[in-house]
Formats: structure tokens, sequence, C-alpha cells
């Protein structure tokens, strides 16, 4: 450490400095009730949007000060002209990017990215770069947007533009990016495959050294679907295992993977568990003779295995053999085979036409032809296809049943909760509270929305209200008045003012 005394004086000073600032941010907290921190929290959250937002906008500026036309001399070691962006966009001169690239705190590999991602949204997804300098995105989106469209042509990146800039900033990252990426796919279906093509070849397993605590871990890189079906079968041995925790189980079950008579006994078990109820115990004492150790055995009660062995026949393994072949005629094979579920989600349109894009849940957007890929290697049972416009009728009781489950599941895969990104162990919440003494046929699937356990707890006991106006749009009151309209378009953060709060009043059930 230097003992230089204007370094030392410099580090106090920064430390008193920071430690003041922190003290003098908290302070500002302090006294304040749950309206006034709300409001001051999306007050932040718009700053801090601007703030980031308002960045790309010098950043394009400095591109534009340092065009490629700034370079006077050409020659070895002197500025180039490079293109950071994607087809369409300007190129610049690399050594003035430099200095840029310092304030930024990035290096130049790192910043030229940047550039190129900032370039590429300003120049190739302008409806995009219009919602973002209207603080409607967030910087961050729009650069992955731009990232992910990179490599396409200008128009093609117009597609993309026109088809996602519209609901961008309404709907959480993860659906955002999914559309852009189907987009891709449905427009550029030929790179896409080609693209798929080369990721399985960057697919492995690996172990990992064993750690201090002498375990090791085990690593692998997989296909998306063939990872899903992987980590089922764990879960499902991890099912049948009664001891431990989640973790523990599933780690169990996995390393059983490698052990095939002890996963087919465990299923068996499992599946078929009248074979296990002392069966082979009762079968090998009724074979075992109780006085006769000299017992002759017809060459009929013989495994055909044993039957031509020159050694004495073990008369115990012949008769555990017997009650073995007793169980295995009672087994049904069928019940040992692994079993699959996979929905597709598909439109007309792209079923009808030779390379459409499907959507899997826990996959993403994927190509037809991938999917039928994927079930090549599993018995394939086709169920009928759910016409989501035939809804069963309404039922008068609370429970819902399995068809009206499955039809409000998969008119509406994902939860309708403000901001929420939960597909997966969705409870099925009445939008209108249940009345045990109500009208006949409370229970219908246009009033069935999907919510995680925690939101469907909040709404249930923690303070938040909800209304369906229409089957296709939610509204959210929090329980400090802030009102949140969700539908296909995303979520709406409507705010705790009279327009809100008339919206809520006008959609009051009758």
């Amino acid at each position: 450490m230097s003992t230089d005394p204007l370094f030392c004086w410099h580090s106090v000073d920064s430390l008193t400095i920071i430690g003041s600032m922190f003290e003098s941010l908290e302070s500002k907290a302090v006294g304040y009730g749950s309206r006034d921190i709300l409001k001051a929290v999306d007050g932040l959250k718009r700053a801090r949007i601007a703030v980031a937002n308002e960045l790309l906008v010098w950043v394009a500026a400095w591109a534009d000060a340092h065009p490629a036309e700034t370079i006077m001399e050409t020659g070895p070691g002197l500025a180039r002209a490079v293109r950071p962006g994607g087809e369409g966009t300007p190129a610049v001169n690399d050594l003035a990017m430099a200095e840029l690239f310092a304030k930024l705190g990035k290096s130049t590999s790192s910043g030229m990215l940047f550039l190129g991602d900032v370039l590429d949204l300003r120049h190739r997804l302008p409806l995009l770069w219009a919602k973002v300098m209207g603080c409607e995105v967030e910087e961050w989106q729009a650069l992955r947007v731009a990232r992910m469209t990179h490599r396409l042509s200008q128009d093609q990146a117009g597609e993309i533009d026109r088809a996602v800039a519209w609901f961008a900033g309404t709907q959480p990252p993860g659906k955002l990016f999914d559309a852009v990426e189907a987009t891709i796919l449905r427009i550029d279906g030929d790179r896409a495959r080609a693209e798929y093509e080369e990721r399985r070849k960057q697919v492995g397993v690996w172990k990992s050294q064993t750690d201090d605590n002498g375990l090791k871990g085990v690593f692998g890189r997989l296909e998306p679907l063939a990872a899903e079906r992987l980590y089922a079968r764990v879960q499902e041995l991890a099912d049948c295992l009664g001891e431990g925790n989640a973790d523990e189980r599933r780690a169990e079950a996995f390393g059983m993977l490698g052990d095939a008579a002890a996963i087919t006994r465990l299923r068996a078990k499992r599946r078929q568990p009248e074979l296990f109820d002392e069966e082979l115990a009762e079968a090998v004492a009724a074979l075992t003779p109780d006085d006769e150790p000299d017992l002759m055995i017809e060459e009929s009660e013989v495994h055909p295995a044993l039957r031509d062995r020159p050694a004495a026949v073990d008369v115990e393994s012949v008769i555990f053999e017997a009650a073995v072949q007793r169980l295995v005629e009672r087994l049904d094979p069928r019940l040992l085979l692994p079993t699959s579920t996979v929905v597709v989600h598909i439109s007309a349109e792209d079923l009808s036409q030779g390379e459409g894009v499907c959507r899997v849940p826990e996959v993403g957007p994927t190509l037809k032809s991938v999917v039928g890929e994927w079930l090549g290697h599993d018995r394939v049972v086709v169920r009928p296809v759910i016409d989501l416009n035939d809804a069963p009728p309404p039922v008068d009781d609370y429970e819902i049943p399995n068809r009206h489950r499955d039809q409000a599941m998969l008119r509406c895969p994902g939860s309708v909760f403000p901001w929420s990104t939960a597909t997966r162990n969705l409870d099925l919440d009445h939008a209108d509270p249940y009345r045990p003494n109500g009208p006949p046929g409370q229970t219908r699937v246009e009033k069935l929305i999907p919510l995680s356990r925690t939101e469907h707890r909040a709404v249930t006991h923690g303070g938040w209200r909800r209304r369906n106006p229409d089957p296709t749009t939610m509204i959210f009151r929090s329980p400090h008045g802030h009102v949140f309209l969700t539908n296909r378009t995303g979520t709406h953060d409507l705010g705790a003012g009279p327009v809100a709060h008339a919206l809520w009043a006008a959609t009051a059930p009758v």
C-alpha cells in the first residue's frame, strides 16, 4: 500500500464522502408512509430508465460526430473505418471510439459490441428506438433485441421491428424475446435450421474434480427437450424415493441412472405395487420343501439357462427362478416405459406450410421440423386437438373439472398477474370469487384465471382485488389503490389517479 500522504488523505476523504452519501440517501426515506414510498419508487424507476436510455442518445451522437469520413489519412496503424452495426448502419472512425469506450468504462472489444447494438437499434429498429426515446422500453431490453437481429438483413430487421415494437415495454422481457425469436424463425428459417444443426455439435456431458467436501459434479449441455425429458425422469424416480428433501432425492435419483436394474425395480414397485406385496416371499415359501433336502428336480422345472450345465443344480436357485418367472409373467412391460407429454402450440397457418413455427412450453419458439425430430424418438400418442372456441358448459361446483382446467390452461398458458412470468405449477382462480349460495354456473372457463401460488395468495389474502370485464382482460387493484390492466398486449400500469379509479369503478360486476 502506498505511504504517500496525498494518497492516504484522498482515501480517507473518499470513504468519508461515500459514508455521508449513504447516510444522506437513507435519511430520505425516513418518516414516509406506504403510499409515499410507492410514489417515490415509481418516480425513481422512471428516472433510472430515462438516464439509461439517454446514454444511448449520447453514444449515437458520438458515432455521428466521428463517422468514417473523418479519417483523413490511411495506412498501417492509422484510423480505420469499421461498421460495428449490421447492414444499413454507418461506419465509424475506430480510433475515435476508444475515447468514448474509456469514458463508458468498457474495453475496446466490449465497447464496440455495445456501439453496434446502439447503432442497430437506432438505424434498423426505428419503431423500437422511438419507444426507447419515449422511455416506454428499458434500454437493456431494446439492446437485447438489437443483438438478436444483428445478423439479419435490414429488411428482415424491419419486419422484426414491426412485429414486436408495438407491445415492447408492456410484456415481461422473456415474452418479448420469445416473440423476437419466433419472428426470426418465421422470416429466416433456413438460417435458424443451420444454427440448430450447429448447436447439435455443441452438446456434451462432463464431470468435475472431486471437491473439498468429497462431492463430484456432472454437467451436461443438451437439446432443450432432451434436458426436459432427463429432468422429468430424475423427478419421477425422486418421487418414488421416500426419504430426504427434494434436492437429496433428486441427487439420489440422478445417481441411479447408472443402475438400470435399480431403476426397473423402483419404477415397477411404483407402477405395479401388487407385484411386491410379499408375492415373491410367498411364492418361494410355497415351493420350498419342509423336510425333503434331497428333492429331485424335474428338467421341466429347471430354468432353461441352467438345463445344459454339467454342475449340480442348486435347488434354492431353481425355486427362486421359478418364483421370479411367475412374477415376470404378471408384469406389464408397458408400465415400465417412460412417458412424456409435449404440448405443442401451432397456428393453422403454420401447420399447413412446410416449415412452420411452434411454441413448446419450457422450450420456446421452435421450428416444426425440429419438433418432428424430437417426437421421432418416443412412442407418440396424438391426442385430439382442443378447440379453444368450444368451451365446456359451466358447472355449479367450486371444484374445477379436468376438462375445464385443460381448456383454461391452454387458452391462457401463463399467469395473468401484472408483469408475471410464471408458466408452471399454476393455480386456477375464480375471477369472480365463488359464492357457495351464489347463482348457478359460476365455474366457467372464461372466468378461470391462472396465477402462481404466491399471486393467488395475494389476491385471496393479501389485499389485491381483481376484475374480469371480458375474457381477454384482467384489471387488478393493489392494496394501496394502484390499478393495473393486463391483456394479450401485456401489463399496463394505470397508476392510482382519477382515471384509473374511474375504470375500476366502471368494470364492477353487475
